[in-house]
């Protein structure tokens, strides 16, 4: 079983307004649905996207938290997860001090003024730290401070 959660986040109208995160995703639909056979179906693949019309669709702090539910829900050794986010990614400090450097590394969904920001810790008890041995998943954080973003407990020496 293969499922994907796209995120595209341009800001439109605010001082944070980028202009290729939607572009993005649609190229990413169509490369893992087309190269990776990961199907264009609802059940499938989610795509979230702040041109959207229906609220439902739109990249908003509490639907890329669903999406990310969504995504790990029911996974099974064998199935194939792919996450990709587009848009701002920051810091905000690590009230738990877990992080070397005293930061969490956060993505920003549409409302991040108000709903605030998804911490790098939240994406990995969700997708990570939840899935069985034996499920592959593939993020691409296209933003910045996304190396460490899904706060994984790795180190490259």
């Amino acid at each position: 079983r293969k499922r994907a959660l796209l995120v595209g986040v341009n800001y439109p109208g605010t001082k944070a307004e980028l202009r290729g995160c939607i572009n993005d995703v649609h190229r990413m639909k169509g490369l893992i649905s087309q190269m990776y056979g990961f199907p264009d179906t609802p059940d499938a693949m989610r795509v979230l996207t702040d041109d959207q019309h229906d609220h439902s669709l739109q990249p908003t702090r509490s639907n890329i938290i669903t999406g990310l539910h969504w995504l790990a829900h029911q996974a099974q050794p064998g199935d194939c997860l792919f996450f990709h986010f587009s848009g701002h990614g920051a810091q905000q400090l690590d009230p738990a001090c877990s992080e070397d450097d005293g930061y969490d590394e956060t993505i920003c969904p549409c409302d991040f003024d108000s709903a605030g920001m998804i911490v790098d810790d939240e994406i990995f008890d969700i997708i990570v730290a939840s899935l069985p041995s034996g499920v592959k998943l593939t993020a691409v954080m296209d933003c910045c401070h996304s190396g460490t973003g899904l706060d994984l407990p790795f180190t490259l020496t």
